[in-house]
Order: C-alpha cells, then structure tokens, then sequence
C-alpha cells in the first residue's frame, strides 16, 4: 500500500504542475510538496480545483466522486493540501473510501447572510452604468447589421438564450444526446462580425478558453485531430472569414437532418448580438432558459464568473451586483428580442422544472424543436464524445460549466439549493419587476 500511496502522492504533483507549469508566481523546483496548500501557497480558486478534479480522473479513467472531498455543509472547502488529495484518491483506488451520493442534502447550517438594506440594492443610476459598460463594449467589435447582407442566410438554427449560471451546460448536454441536435460548447460567434475580432476579444488569460468551442465543433463534424482542427481554425481567423460563413461551413459538414444549437450566454447581454440571430439565419428557433434570480446570484458568486466573463468585470461592482445586473439585463434584452419574433419560434423553459421533471420538459422541448423525443436525452453523462463534454486537449478546457464534471446524473436538488444560503431580500425592485413577468416572488 506504501507504495501504491507514493506513485499517487507523485501523480497529483505531476498533475498539479501541468496545470500550473504557467503561472508566473509558482517556483516548481521546491513549491510543490505533500504539504502545500492549493490555495494559499499555489494560488488555486475554484475554476483551477474543477480543472485538477477533471485531470485527475482523466489519469485513473474513472470517476471519483470529489464532491465529498470539496464541499462541507454545501460548501466548497476554502482550502486543501496536496497531500489531502493523495489520500483521497489512494481511498477512492483502493475502496477504503466509498463514494456517497451527489445527491446528499446540503446541512441546514449554512452561510448566514445578513439582511441587506434597500439602500444597498442595485440603484437604476448602478444599472444605467452597468449598462453602458457592455454597450461601450459591444461597440468594439460590432458592426451594422442592418445592411444588406454580402452572402444570403444560413439555414435555421437554435439558439439557447439565458444569462449565465442558468443551466444552459446541463441543457446543452441533454440536447447534444439527440442524434438530430448538434450542440458543441460555446461557439462565441454571434457576437463578433469575424473570427479575427473573435480571437482579439477573447484571446486573454482567463478567456481564452472561450475559443475552443469552435474548435471541438471541427473536430467532431470533420471527425480530425485537435491539431488539425486548430489549425483549420487559425487559418480561417488568419483570412478574416465572417462568423456567419464559420457557421455555413459548420452547418454544411452536419447531416442534412440536424440542426446547429448554439448555447452562450453572453448573446444575451445586448439587444444587437440578439439581433443578429435574426439578420444570419433563416427563421431560427430560440430557446429561453429562465432560472430564478437568487439561483443564478448564488451560482454567479460561488463560481466567481467575473473572472472569466468577456464582457464584464469586477471593477466598480461587487459579484454579487454583477450577478444581478446580468440576470436582469439579460431577461430584459431576450424580453424585448422575442417580442418581435412569431410564438411558433420560441419556447420558454424553468430551469427549475428541467432539473425536476427533465422527461416531461424534454418532450415539450422535443416537439417545439419538431424532432422525436429520444430517451438518450435523459443520460447526460453517457455518450460523452457524442455530447463534447470533453475539451480540445482535455476535459478542463470545456467551456461552460466546469462543475458538471463533479456529478454523474441530473441532480433535482439544485433547483432550490439556493434557499440554503440566502434567507434575507437582497434583489432590487427593478429585478423583482423582471422576476414576477416568470412567475417568481419575493415568498419563494
């Protein structure tokens, strides 16, 4: 067993390395031991933890259930040591450890969250100036869209619109089971007019991820190599192709009876990424997916989205503002784009009631979609190269949400798992405004 024990304490570092063999403040020749800890020696937060979770169960090819190591009381631990880790796998391996459910309810004794005045809500001047931070934003590398079009439409596809943190990862997944459905991670394409302007906006330390979608989608419709599809994508972007000819190519190389589904919630921050939809494609179809407000807040925080989101940062904003402010500008910019769209072209869709009833909301879905309901759907775990789960190179480049990873089924607790952690009115009357229009109160 002793030896067993030092051939994983020796993978983890060598696992641990690989991940931070970039970061400019991690010496390797003497950092990493059995006793540094991943946060406060090596820097870790909570997006590097789901990466080095996937790693590690990529190196033993199975799962191992690291829900029980990285969350107390419903939590996530603040901090463990590479040695914690060791031990963890080495009872995984060994079956000294046995796996709990995902499933397991969260303790009653939770964060307490102190109740927030209403003077500390989101001020409509807060709002105001959130939002011209994203159209100031969008400006840079949009252009008019109401010209007439060089090339004519692309053929119909769907488009999942929410804020972030609202479960489209999970949705995105459910419909990349059907045969009919191609739904890769997140293209970011909409919202730039050329893979060039694509590369230049997302091309940073914590974004860059951002562009593997693309990617993985050549390596799954050309069937090729991660190097050749990188390749392929590095010289579209080289000649300045249109994002609207990248999804031509896309949809030309699918079968003539599937359709593109195109999950990234960005598309919702401004009113003219939306409206590009409309002016590229030929009749799309959208889906809204709704989540309630403090889900998403609570997700948002946990998650520390502002780290990675293109258009956003923490600046001037706490995370949770910033949390807020995206939910209800969001709702209101997909709100005010399917007011101008036919009722046959969109179909609304509770978060809450995917994760409950997903059989049921599936079916709906299906029929909106008009392609048959298949059973397939219901297994998001299964399949995972047919559903692109993993990344380009690995599993922890997926973008969207990193944390599927740490489950093995549809969870139906996370609807209100929220309701754990906040027990004191926190949203501004202008979100609550938006809440009500889907059925939400301030008694939920």
């Amino acid at each position: 067993m002793q030896i067993l024990d030092q051939r994983i304490q020796a993978t983890i570092i060598e696992i641990i390395e690989g991940i931070t063999q970039d970061w400019d403040d991690i010496e390797h020749d003497e950092a990493i031991c059995l006793d540094s800890q991943l946060v406060e020696d090596l820097g870790f937060s909570s997006i590097d933890f789901i990466q080095l979770v996937v790693a590690i169960e990529e190196q033993y090819e199975r799962k191992l259930g690291f829900h029980d190591l990285l969350m107390h009381n419903g939590q996530y631990v603040d901090d463990l040591r590479v040695n914690d880790l060791a031990e963890f796998v080495e009872g995984r391996l060994s079956g000294r450890l046995t796996m709990s459910s995902p499933l397991v309810d969260v303790e009653k004794s939770s964060l307490h969250t102190s109740a927030v005045s209403e003077a500390s809500c989101i001020t409509p001047e807060q709002f105001t100036d959130f939002q011209a931070i994203i159209d100031q934003k969008v400006a840079q590398f949009q252009q008019p869209i109401d010209t007439p079009p060089s090339t004519p439409k692309n053929k119909r596809a769907v488009f999942v619109l929410s804020p972030p943190r609202s479960g489209s990862t999970l949705l995105r997944i459910l419909l990349a089971g059907h045969s009919r459905l191609f739904a890769p991670p997140e293209l970011h394409l909409l919202t730039y007019p050329t893979l060039a302007k694509r590369k230049a906006a997302l091309n940073g330390q914590f974004t860059s991820h951002l562009l593997q979608g693309a990617i993985r989608s050549v390596m799954q419709l050309k069937q090729c190599s991660a190097e050749s599809a990188q390749q392929f994508v590095e010289a579209a972007e080289n000649r300045d192709l249109s994002t609207q000819q990248f999804y031509s190519l896309l949809q030309g190389w699918m079968p003539e009876e599937q359709m593109l589904v195109d999950k990234t919630p960005t598309y919702a921050m401004h009113l003219n990424i939306l409206n590009r939809a409309e002016a590229n494609f030929d009749r799309p179809l959208y889906i809204h997916l709704i989540r309630h407000p403090y889900g998403m807040a609570y997700s948002y925080e946990r998650s520390k989205l502002e780290r990675i989101a293109p258009m956003t940062h923490q600046g001037q904003f706490s995370s949770r503002e910033l949390a807020e402010m995206t939910w209800t500008l969001s709702h209101k910019n997909i709100l005010s784009f399917l007011d101008q769209i036919p009722e046959e072209r969109y179909h609304s869709l509770h978060f809450e009631n995917l994760v409950q009833h997903p059989e049921t909301q599936l079916k709906k879905l299906c029929e909106f979609l008009g392609v048959e309901f298949s059973a397939d759907m219901l297994e998001p775990y299964q399949n995972q190269q047919q559903r692109m789960i993993d990344g380009v190179q690995v599993a922890s480049e997926m973008s969207g949400d990193l944390k599927f990873h740490l489950h093995d089924r549809i969870n139906p607790d996370v609807a209100y798992q929220w309701r754990q952690f906040h027990h004191e009115n926190f949203l501004s009357q202008m979100t609550w405004d938006v809440a009500s229009t889907f059925g939400y109160s301030q008694d939920d």
